[in-house]
């Protein structure tokens, strides 16, 4: 992969000279760090703004009450592992950062409950853990919006649609896969 990027930057660099777009990759090449700023800064924001929402939830004890209603959910996805009350406080709170499409912050949530199912010893759990983590599913993607909204996209929600298909769809065909090949 990485030969191909170097010779990808080749390529565009002699194509570019070919038809005389100097000027343009001079500029674009001097603009790159200032937009990956602006990127950064937005993300970072909204990041503080979902965390900032996140930690009001859970001290209004509203995470109890979502925890109690994803129980069912999670004992069918993780299994009889959610009955250790540290590790389903903290697959929970994966979930509902997931949900609220907070990908940094479920990552933070997802690292804490892989190290309680290290320590219970829960192989699948953690596979499972990472399946849900990886697929993306999310019924708010935040982080998404926000990305659309900084380059001004006419309609921020455009992609919401495919977004809730694929991701469901994924998270489920991972789950069924690894239960399946696992045998459980």
């Amino acid at each position: 992969m990485n030969k191909i990027f170097h010779y990808g930057i080749i390529l565009f660099i002699i194509v570019g000279l070919i038809f005389n777009k100097q000027e343009a990759m001079l500029k674009a090449l001097l603009q790159t760090p200032f937009d990956v700023f602006e990127l950064c800064k937005t993300l970072i924001l909204s990041i503080c703004l979902w965390n900032g929402l996140l930690k009001i939830i859970q001290a209004s004890n509203m995470m109890n009450h979502l925890n109690f209603l994803f129980k069912p959910l999670l004992r069918w996805i993780y299994g009889r592992c959610i009955q250790d009350e540290q590790i389903y406080q903290s697959l929970s709170s994966n979930l509902i950062a997931n949900l609220l499409g907070l990908g940094t912050l479920a990552t933070m949530s997802g690292l804490q409950a892989i190290s309680k199912l290290k320590e219970k010893n829960y192989p699948l759990q953690i596979k499972i853990l990472v399946v849900i983590n990886t697929a993306g599913f999310s019924i708010l993607p935040t982080t998404m919006m926000t990305i659309r909204q900084n380059y001004h996209s006419q309609n921020i929600l455009a992609f919401y649609p495919y977004s809730l298909f694929i991701g469901f769809s994924i998270t489920i065909i991972g789950i069924v896969i690894i239960k399946v090949i696992e045998h459980v």
